[in-house]
């Protein structure tokens, strides 16, 4: 089995957004762990390719939780590939899949009479990307405890939304994190506090990783750690608790 991470760079929305997805391959398994904006769909496709990855091979769709940026291009990917399997965690199938709104959107539509006029702007233009995601169906919902591909398990993250996952492979013990956690200048943090929508279980689930004492942590912002985790990791509880 291989954890491969790749980056994505491309302006969306007017800003420069920098992503590290993941992909797992195994003998019979490609496993892409989320799949960015519909903006950088193709270079996706591009990096993908270059790690011996089409599109096509894909067999499983892994999403980590409802936000813009781990699920805005997932009808593009089901389009051009049919045959993919999409997953979610049990308490995000509904969102996923356009069932229920999304909590993101309703945590915008909650905050906008609340923030200073010059961002409302900002968070208005933001309702209308978070309104016009297209979704889909989800063929397969997750549990704490699953495995999705070999010794891949499925650790449920929730704090940044109630549904968050995370994925841990227990040979290599590689934590794929999504955002559970960020890497900023070189530390970990917990992946956008100000959109944080529950902190007590992000700690909660900030302890759950370290109890795991990953030898690597990827993020879906900021790229991949192998040293000091444990210590970053106390530091970052630490702060926040």
């Amino acid at each position: 089995m291989k954890i491969l991470n790749f980056t994505i760079e491309q302006e969306v929305a007017g800003q420069i957004s920098t992503i590290y997805p993941t992909v797992i391959k195994t003998e019979n398994e490609v496993v892409l762990i989320d799949c960015g904006y519909e903006e950088t769909f193709d270079q996706f496709k591009v990096e993908l390719a270059k790690l011996g990855t089409p599109l096509t091979a894909i067999t499983k769709l892994v999403i980590s939780h409802d936000d813009i940026d781990h699920l805005g291009a997932l009808t593009l990917f089901v389009a051009e590939n049919p045959d993919i399997q999409v997953y979610c965690s049990t308490p995000e199938k509904s969102s996923v899949s356009g069932e229920t709104k999304s909590e993101r959107l309703v945590q915008v539509e909650a905050s906008l009479q609340q923030l200073p006029a010059e961002h409302r702007s900002w968070a208005e233009n933001f309702m209308v990307r978070l309104t016009n995601i297209k979704r889909g169906p989800v063929d397969h919902t997750l549990e704490d405890g699953d495995y999705i591909a070999d010794d891949v398990q499925v650790i449920y993250t929730p704090g940044h939304t109630k549904g968050h996952i995370s994925l841990f492979d227990r040979q290599t013990k590689t934590l794929i994190a999504n955002d559970a956690l960020v890497i900023e200048e070189g530390r970990f943090n917990i992946a956008n506090p100000q959109f944080t929508l529950d902190m007590r279980q992000a700690v909660a689930s900030l302890k759950k990783i370290k109890q795991l004492q990953p030898a690597k942590i990827i993020c879906y912002h900021g790229g991949s750690m192998e040293e000091g985790i444990q210590e970053q990791l106390e530091a970052v509880l630490q702060y926040y608790q």
